[in-house]
C-alpha cells in the first residue's frame, strides 16, 4: 500500500494550503441525490429521540466501559475525575494486557496512552471493535497504560458538584469547556495516577477539537504531551459537507432568538426503549438493519464498504451517548463564520465576556507537538480542504491521507480493516518516538 503521509512544517501565517482538488466521487453523488429524503427521516429521528429523552430516564452505563473489557480478560479501573468548574467525569484505565504478561512483570513503569472521544460518544468507542482490532486493547498488547476519558454531559459523566442534570445550567457548555476543563483535568489526573510527565494523546472527531482548544488555550499542556494522533480532526470548517451542517448553520450559525431557545439542552442520551429499539432493529437477523448502517452512512460519509456491520447493534446500545445542543450550536457557528473561534454569545454578551465585539480565534500556532494528522476524502465531517489548511497553520503537522476514497469518519474507529490502515501505523509512530527520545522502554 502507498504511503499517504505528509510532512508539514511551519510557515507564515499569510501562505495559504495548495488545496488537492479531487472529483466527486460516485458515493457523494449518491449521498445529493438522496439528502432530502435522509435528512428529513434523520431529522424526524433526532426529534423523536429528542422527546422521549425528555420524559424517559437515561440508562445507567457506568459500568458498561468496565463490564466489555472485563469480558475479554483485560483488567480495567474506573476512576472519578473533578473538573475546577465542579463537574464529576468517570474515565477508564486498562494498566496491562493478559497477553503480555512478561512485559507486566519485567515494565515498572510503562508509557501512558490517552484516548478522547467524539461528539455524543464515550469510552466505548475504542473498545467495542474486539480485543484484536479496537485500538484500546491493541495499546495494551504493545505495552501501554492505557487511559480512556469521558466528557461531561455524556453517559458515564452526567455529574456535577451541586447542579443536577436535569437543571438546563448543567448543560450550559460547549465543546470549548470540554477542552479546556475536562480534557486538562482528565491529562492531569491519568499523569498523576501513572506517575509520569508526559502521554501520548489520540482522539477522533470532537475530541480532536477539543485538543486544539487545550493546546491553544492553555500552551502550558503542549509539554504534557508526546506523540499527537488526531482521527478525522475538525477545527476549521470550510468545506464541511455534512448535508445537515448546512442546513443547521442558516438557523443556528449565528447568535438568535431560536439558538438561545435551543441552546443548553441536553440532546440525545442513551435511553432505555432506545436500547430495546436497538436489539431489534440492528441485530444480525433484522430486517429493518440497513436503517441502522445508513445513518452511519448519512453522518459519516456515504458508500463505505469497510464499515464492520456485526458492530451495528454494539454501536446502536451505546450511541448516541448524550451531550448538550450548545456542542453542535458551537460547530454551526464555525462553518457559519468559516473561523476556529470560541463561542458567540452575541454582540452584548461578548464585550461582557471578551471585551470584544466577536469571539476571539483560537491560536492554533501555540500547538507546539507535531501532530499527526488522519483524514480521508468520504468524511462528512472533516473535510480534506479543512484539515489541509488547519496543517498550514500549525508549527508541525503530519498528514496522513487514507489511500481509500469511501472511508468514512466511523471507519476510523469500526471499519474491518482499521487495524492496518490506522492503528498499526500510530503504534509504530508512537514506539518510533518513545526510542528516539530515550524513554528507557524496551518493547
Amino acid at each position: 500500500m502507498r504511503d499517504a503521509g505528509r510532512k508539514y512544517q511551519a510557515r507564515p501565517l499569510q501562505n495559504t494550503c495548495i488545496k488537492m482538488q479531487q472529483p466527486k466521487t460516485m458515493a457523494k453523488t449518491r449521498a445529493t441525490n438522496n439528502s432530502n429524503k435522509m435528512w428529513q427521516m434523520f431529522l424526524l429521528a433526532l426529534l423523536l429521540l429528542q422527546l422521549l429523552s425528555g420524559h424517559i430516564e437515561p440508562v445507567d452505563g457506568h459500568k458498561v466501559t468496565a463490564r466489555l473489557i472485563t469480558n475479554h480478560r483485560y483488567p480495567v479501573e474506573e476512576h472519578t475525575v473533578h473538573t475546577s468548574d465542579d463537574y464529576i467525569l468517570t474515565i477508564y484505565r486498562i494498566p496491562a494486557s493478559p497477553k503480555r504478561q512478561h512485559l507486566n512483570e519485567t515494565m515498572q513503569k510503562k508509557p501512558v496512552v490517552f484516548l478522547q472521544h467524539g461528539i455524543v460518544c464515550s469510552s466505548d468507542d475504542w473498545i467495542i471493535n474486539g480485543p484484536d482490532t479496537s485500538l484500546a486493547y491493541m495499546f495494551a498488547d504493545a505495552g501501554y497504560d492505557v487511559w480512556l476519558g469521558n466528557a461531561r454531559g455524556n453517559t458515564y459523566s452526567r455529574q456535577h458538584k451541586h447542579i443536577h442534570p436535569d437543571q438546563s445550567d448543567f448543560w450550559k457548555f460547549s465543546w470549548h469547556e470540554i477542552g479546556v476543563y475536562d480534557l486538562a483535568a482528565m491529562l492531569d489526573y491519568a499523569l498523576a495516577e501513572s506517575n509520569s510527565s508526559s502521554l501520548h494523546f489520540v482522539a477522533h472527531s470532537q475530541g480532536t477539537t477539543t485538543y486544539f482548544v487545550l493546546m491553544s488555550s492553555l500552551p502550558w499542556y503542549n509539554e504534557k504531551v508526546r506523540s499527537v494522533h488526531l482521527l478525522a480532526p475538525i477545527a476549521y470548517m470550510r468545506s464541511h459537507g455534512f448535508i445537515l451542517s448546512k442546513l443547521g448553520s442558516v438557523l443556528l450559525g449565528s447568535p438568535s432568538f431560536l439558538s438561545w431557545v435551543i441552546g443548553n439542552m441536553e440532546m440525545l442520551p442513551i435511553t432505555s426503549i432506545q436500547k430495546f429499539m436497538c436489539e431489534h432493529v440492528c441485530s444480525e437477523g433484522s430486517m429493518l438493519k440497513f436503517l441502522c448502517s445508513g445513518l452511519l452512512d448519512f453522518i459519516g460519509g456515504w458508500g463505505t464498504r469497510h464499515l464492520n456491520h456485526t458492530l451495528l447493534t454494539d454501536v446502536c446500545e451505546t450511541h448516541p451517548a448524550g451531550a448538550s445542543t450548545t456542542q453542535i450550536i458551537h460547530y454551526m457557528q464555525l462553518y457559519n463564520s468559516g473561523d476556529f473561534r470560541q463561542y458567540d454569545h452575541g454582540r452584548e454578551q461578548n464585550e461582557i465576556i471578551y471585551q470584544q465585539a466577536t469571539p476571539p480565534s483560537y491560536n492554533v500556532r501555540n500547538i507546539m507537538s507535531c501532530v499527526n494528522m488522519y483524514y480521508s476524502d468520504n468524511d462528512y465531517m472533516s473535510a480534506v480542504e479543512d484539515v489541509e489548511y488547519l496543517a498550514t497553520l500549525l508549527p508541525c503537522a503530519d498528514l496522513y491521507r487514507i489511500p481509500y476514497k469511501d472511508w468514512n469518519h466511523y471507519d476510523f474507529l469500526w471499519s474491518v480493516n482499521v487495524k492496518e490502515v490506522i492503528n498499526n501505523r500510530i503504534i509504530d509512530k508512537m514506539h518510533s518516538y518513545d526510542i528516539e527520545h530515550n524513554m528507557g522502554i524496551t518493547f
